[in-house]
């Protein structure tokens, strides 16, 4: 070891002395901060501090190492190998980004530089990882691993990261972090859990010690970028920098986060106990950035990323509406036709509905076709009066048998009959009862599923490869929550009222959608989808109903700020999407909790930052 002090402090004096005059190098002052260190360690980080520490990291036995920006270097304990390495790499004039130690000890190292790497023992993937940024021309800046140890690990290059076997929502906050137009530049687990993610001016850490995550905040307050994070085997840590925090953009992403209901995203799920939320934004008719919060279930280990898929619940309707107008639009009934011929069933009738009026396929589209929805059928005989509140279903649970579609129009299941209750075209009843209409006219039409045709002839042509009208689809799926935020039995209700509740998608699907329909509606000619530009401006133009296209309600229209929309209550989800053709813009909001209100405080944010009616 005394060797090894000697080469170490040999090192440091010759690359002084190579520079610009040992100790009067060392112009700038870098705060650094350390706790449960050894003393050693904590003196050499005040002798090189000022001098930028490029990296720190400890071994798993409690050696450790620090290199400056201009090759100085001290280690302690580390293996020899790596040791000499670092002496050879530094006198050659190569930039030392980062060094780190598999969790299983021994000869296991990594060190990783302007030109190349240098390891050993390594994983085969990490390393071939490592091995291929430097082949496309990116320098590796971090490699970290979590104390789980095995084929464990994340490599974080000057334009993309790689995780793998990593806590899920420590990856999903290294996406996140990233969608700002940030670049990742850390990563640190303590071997008692947690992790730490920085990303340049931004960082967010889980279960790491208090007194270190405080000390972050007091770099970032004083301006400075955290550069390297190191956390002992025994309980230690160690923050540094070389400099300022770099001047960026605005980061909207974080802006968002921070102006939800008066507080933060976070702050906000906790309130409504929420324990998932995906949002996705469109800038330009393209997805500008995506991000998940939380988890898919609580208690459970899974993040909620954007590619989860969620309950949309009543979203369902709009999305149908655009199956319904493709049906229309290839052949089948017109927006204008009586729905009762294509149902083959018999539309029941309150004899006190009176009027020849026909409840055509748009007064459906519009909730003006004379079917009241659940809830607001009674009296059983009435055709005025009707209780507020109507309009969904309350879906099966998992001891439920769940009927067929017949049986519900039937009054068969846990939603009244479906029946003529008022004269169509009259007034306006939100109605899931409708949809469930439609929901068979097209089924009929087509012999297939409303799962099939929407797959075949609405989801692929768009590209929408994570929804679907299935009861129990093949994705990842997220649970319901109570209004407490426990998880509902069976995590999720069973929808056979698909067109009106049953969608499964994710946000960026839903953000397709909007950036297609966007591009569609404000197109001079048709382009490719499932729906030419005149059924699109039919889809987004106010129909039967004041306010409401075919299945989306309308906001704005003449303006520039002209908007679409629909939300969604299913037992344990909520759900909301918006969309502006003339902006090129729109965001979609999913949440496994059973508050709307958070849904709407997100949608708030986002306008509000955006500037968005």
């Amino acid at each position: 070891m005394e060797r090894r002090r000697f080469l170490a402090l040999a090192g440091a004096a010759g690359l002084a002395a190579a520079g610009s005059a040992g100790p009067a190098a060392a112009a700038a002052t870098y705060p650094f901060h350390d706790a449960g260190v050894t003393a050693e360690a904590h003196a050499k980080l005040g002798e090189l501090a000022p001098y930028g520490v490029t990296a720190f990291a400890f071994t798993p036995s409690g050696g450790w190492v620090v290199v400056t920006q201009d090759g100085r270097y001290f280690a302690r304990g580390i293996p020899d190998a790596c040791f000499t390495e670092l002496g050879a790499l530094s006198k050659a004039g190569r930039r030392i980004h980062c060094l780190a130690f598999p969790p299983e000890g021994g000869d296991r190292w990594v060190i990783t530089t302007d030109k190349g790497v240098s390891a050993r023992g390594l994983p085969t993937a990490c390393l071939d990882r490592i091995k291929s940024y430097y082949a496309a021309g990116q320098q590796v800046v971090d490699v970290a691993f979590p104390p789980a140890g095995g084929d464990r690990w994340v490599v974080t290059a000057a334009n993309a990261f790689y995780a793998k076997g990593v806590d899920d929502e420590c990856y999903q906050m290294m996406r996140n972090l990233t969608q700002g137009g940030r670049k990742l530049t850390r990563v640190a687990f303590p071997k008692a859990g947690g992790w730490v993610v920085v990303a340049q001016d931004e960082y967010f850490a889980r279960n790491i010690p208090d007194a270190c995550f405080t000390k972050m905040g007091t770099l970032a307050g004083g301006g400075w970028q955290v550069h390297s994070v190191a956390f002992a085997p025994g309980g230690g840590w160690v923050l540094s920098t070389r400099g300022k925090a770099p001047a960026l953009p605005a980061d909207k992403v974080r802006q968002v986060e921070n102006a939800v209901g008066g507080a933060t995203l976070w702050q906000r799920m906790n309130a409504y106990h929420t324990p998932g939320v995906t949002v996705a934004v469109v800038v330009g008719n393209k997805i500008a950035w995506s991000t998940g919060y939380g988890r898919l279930e609580a208690g459970g280990a899974a993040a909620a990323h954007p590619e989860s898929a969620f309950q949309a619940a009543s979203i369902s309707k709009a999305v149908t509406a655009l199956g319904v107008l493709r049906l229309a639009q290839t052949g089948g009934p017109a927006l204008s036709a009586d729905i009762r011929p294509h149902l083959g069933w018999t539309l029941p009738q309150r004899d006190c509905v009176t009027s020849t009026a026909a409840p055509t396929i748009d007064r459906l589209l519009a909730h003006r076709a004379g079917v009241v929805g659940r809830g607001s059928t009674s009296p059983a005989g009435a055709c005025s009066g009707f209780a507020s509140g109507g309009g969904g279903f309350a879906g099966y649970g998992p001891d439920a048998a769940v009927p067929t579609l017949l049986q519900v129009m039937n009054g068969e299941g846990n939603s009244p009959k479906i029946e003529l209750t008022t004269a169509p075209g009259a007034e306006y009843h939100y109605s899931g009862a409708g949809f469930v209409l439609l929901q068979r006219m097209l089924e009929q039409r087509t012999g297939g599923t409303l799962a099939d045709y929407m797959r075949t002839e609405v989801f692929a042509p768009l590209g929408m490869t994570t929804s679907s009208y299935a009861l129990a689809p093949a994705f990842e799926l997220a649970a319901g929550h109570t209004a407490t935020g426990a998880v509902i039995p069976g995590k999720r209700n069973r929808y056979p009222e698909s067109a009106a509740a049953g969608l499964y998608t994710n946000v960026l699907d839903l953000c397709r959608l909007v950036s297609w329909l966007n591009r569609a509606y404000t197109a001079s000619a048709d382009i490719a989808g499932p729906l030419s530009r005149a059924s699109v401006r039919t889809l987004l133009s106010e129909g039967p109903q004041p306010g409401m296209g075919r299945g989306l309600f309308l906001a704005g229209a003449g303006t520039d700020g002209f908007s679409y929309s629909h939300d969604g209550s299913n037992y344990g989800f909520r759900s909301l999407f918006q969309g502006y053709p003339k902006l090129g813009a729109g965001f979609a909001v999913l949440a496994n909790g059973s508050d709307a209100g958070l849904v709407t405080e997100i949608a708030a944010a986002i306008k509000k930052v955006y500037g968005w009616p």
